[in-house]
């Protein structure tokens, strides 16, 4: 589905951002962004697509995800992300990243992603703390910094407009398995807020996609 849409957007002369801007409309297709920036899709009329990352990453399927299955799920995305197999993912892989494994997060209003204000967010001590209306106070920060709907932050779980990215806390342009294996531990401390030690399908915040969408699970 991914591909036809950079085709039909070329073949409309449209570019890709304007077509995945288009993804935040109603009638489109749903899409989630996992917290290692995974891209998954499905039809409005199925289950919201957090279920197929959440089932996928659930490697023995006992409805539980653990801090080790979601540090292999992105482990295995590493591997896709480093397309030359050095060990790093680099500008250049960040870059074919945001422009072709998701060009959503591209789309307007998103084109701050790179500027520095963004950036400092990303690395400020709650930059790992789930998106959620609910949550008073703490959230305040964010929503004065980030557009509620800039790059992965719509699709995702987290404020990180570019998720990939985000796992870069030195600024070095280069992004090593285990700066990519930190965040994931991070974002499962987020996430396990009642200190389980495991995370539930229903567990997980809804992003502003599925709200928007009225999506089921």
């Amino acid at each position: 589905m991914r591909k036809i849409l950079f085709i039909a957007a070329a073949v409309a002369g449209f570019s890709v951002s304007a077509a995945a801007q288009d993804l935040r409309l109603p009638g489109q297709i749903n899409l989630f962004i996992s917290p290692c920036g995974e891209p998954f899709e499905g039809p409005k009329n199925e289950p919201y697509p957090i279920v197929a990352w959440f089932n996928g990453a659930d490697a023995n399927h006992d409805g539980k995800l653990d801090v080790d299955e979601m540090r292999n799920d992105a482990a295995r995305f590493f591997k896709t992300l480093d397309r030359n197999g050095d060990g790093v993912i680099d500008s250049q892989e960040v870059t074919f990243y945001e422009y072709k494994i998701v060009p959503e997060i591209l789309a307007p209003p998103s084109g701050a992603l790179s500027t520095g204000i963004v950036r400092v967010a990303l690395q400020t001590p709650g930059d790992v703390a789930p998106v959620s209306p609910e949550s008073p106070g703490s959230n305040d920060i964010y929503k004065e910094q980030l557009n509620p709907n800039q790059g992965a932050v719509f699709f995702s779980l987290f404020r990180e407009p570019e998720p990939v990215r985000s796992a870069d806390r030195n600024f070095d342009y280069k992004i090593s398995l285990q700066e990519f294996l930190s965040l994931s531990d991070r974002h499962f401390k987020a996430l396990d807020v009642m200190n389980q030690g495991f995370l539930t399908l229903a567990d997980l915040p809804k992003t502003a996609a599925e709200r928007q969408s009225k999506a089921h699970r």
